[in-house]
């Protein structure tokens, strides 16, 4: 999609907001986003919307600048990126009501394998140890995915960034709202270390109705579900049922069964889900086979690529200092970090490169 339909997109988004099952329903009937942002009146009473939805958008609509709009997206480097580039979570394209497009502020890596690990905002001592040791490890093979919410989900993005390994979180506000607000320290790490993600335009707050879509994303991109602790009415089982209606696996840590957040992954478990005791019994279960750090370690894929990583393995340096060491072309050099930057296998800092390290 061109960059002037994605402007129309966001518009759309803007005016049908906090509602994006508004725009899925709309763009599948006119795939256009500048058509659709342009519907009248009778064409969305025909669609089957209803009058105060109607009413809500053309008021909406009239107010937007959608330059204006754009503008606010880029100033804060957050890019829309909709399902037919490779940054879109390829799982994520086969859920029953995908999102039409993704913002996003730092990367996803394409083919990269995902693990939804959520659980209580209350965690106990048994279960920030179990999430710190188990999403630690898992985070050596999967990034983590979860929703930055307080407890468990927070303790995962932790666990994983702790280790410098990448983790993505996926949010039920716009960007530019950070919820809960006490972790604005962590969203920043998690954009350093991987992605913050939103379905919804900037300025959506942090509403009761947009934190099930939310939990759709973390289950949709992700291979599996883990469920480490949460009570039986916990809003972490709904990731979890989202992820078995999508045919995904289900997992849950056990915990003591007087524990009233052991309640929800014990009966997980009783249902049929895997239960966890070790990062191994994922990993098994998925087909994915344990990674070694001397199999974690940076590779290059072309002459160029083995030439600066080995020179980067020195120590951080500056393109310019990279053109003149390795003696490749400039728009090669150029070119080519930017690939290796996407890759995942270098990171930069103000003006200098370094290895991502693993």
């Amino acid at each position: 999609m061109d960059e002037k339909q994605k402007k129309f997109l966001n518009a759309l988004n803007i005016a049908f907001s906090p509602n994006p099952e508004a725009v899925i329903k709309i763009l599948s009937i006119i795939p256009s986003p500048e058509k659709a942002f342009k519907i009248n009146q009778s064409q969305l009473s025909t669609l089957g919307f209803r009058n105060q939805t109607i009413s809500n958008f053309l008021n909406r609509r009239e107010k937007i600048d959608i330059e204006k709009e754009w503008k606010k997206i880029e100033k804060q480097n957050i890019r829309l990126i909709t399902k037919d580039e490779p940054e879109y979570p390829k799982l994520l394209k086969e859920i029953a009501k995908p999102p039409v497009a993704l913002y996003i502020k730092g990367k996803l890596l394409p083919n990269e394998q995902y693990l939804a690990s959520v659980g209580t905002r209350w965690p106990s001592d048994y279960g920030k140890i179990v999430t710190n040791n188990l999403i630690g490890e898992l985070s050596q093979n999967l990034t983590i995915v979860s929703g930055m919410a307080r407890g468990i989900d927070s303790l995962s993005h932790k666990a994983a960034i702790e280790r410098e390994r990448r983790t993505v979180a996926v949010m039920g506000t716009g960007l530019d709202i950070i919820f809960p607000p006490e972790n604005k320290n962590l969203s920043q790490k998690i954009e350093k270390n991987g992605a913050l993600i939103s379905e919804f335009p900037l300025g959506t707050p942090p509403l009761q109705y947009n934190f099930p879509l939310r939990n759709r994303i973390i289950a949709g991109m992700s291979l599996a579900t883990l469920i480490i602790e949460g009570k039986k009415t916990s809003g972490s089982l709904i990731t979890a049922n989202i992820a078995l209606e999508e045919g995904r696996e289900v997992f849950a840590v056990p915990g003591p069964i007087f524990s009233k957040t052991s309640e929800g992954p014990n009966n997980l478990i009783k249902e049929g889900a895997h239960p966890v005791t070790e990062a191994k019994d994922i990993l098994t279960q998925l087909n994915i086979e344990k990674t070694t750090k001397e199999e974690r370690e940076i590779k290059g894929e072309t002459k160029e690529e083995i030439l600066i990583i080995e020179f980067l393995k020195q120590h951080p340096a500056s393109i310019d200092q990279i053109i003149r060491e390795t003696k490749i072309n400039p728009s090669k050099v150029n070119s080519t970090l930017i690939l290796m930057e996407i890759k995942g296998m270098v990171k930069r800092s103000g003006n200098l490169y370094t290895l991502t390290k693993n």
